[in-house]
């Protein structure tokens, strides 16, 4: 169930796996972590052959929950291609940019 309302509510893709919520300072957090099937290499687009190499956490604050703000905390993997050598990092993939059109008052 979870797993739906971010996948619906924030945008979060099937490529990340629901950890657990936290409740900070008034603030909920969502953690996630990258699945396997995510590791392809941008160089040679290999899967197989992908390692990882440790990793670090992101924060990215997302739309609030009543008056409670959202933070989804992903994992950023860092990994290495077998195959081609290449050392990168797997980033969450952050949502388009919307903006705003304000209509003119003056006619």
């Amino acid at each position: 169930m979870i797993q739906t309302l971010l996948r619906n509510a924030f945008g979060v893709g099937a490529q990340y796996r629901y950890e657990r919520t936290e409740y900070l300072r008034g603030a909920v957090q969502f953690h996630l972590s990258l699945k396997d099937e995510a590791l392809i290499c941008p160089q040679c687009g290999c899967m197989d052959d992908v390692i990882r190499k440790g990793r670090r956490y992101r924060s990215l604050q997302s739309v609030p929950i009543g008056l409670k703000a959202v933070y989804l905390v992903s994992e950023v993997a860092r990994c290495r291609c077998q195959v081609c050598e290449l050392i990168f990092e797997v980033h969450p993939p952050l949502p388009g940019r919307k903006c705003a059109i304000r209509a003119s008052s003056k006619s």
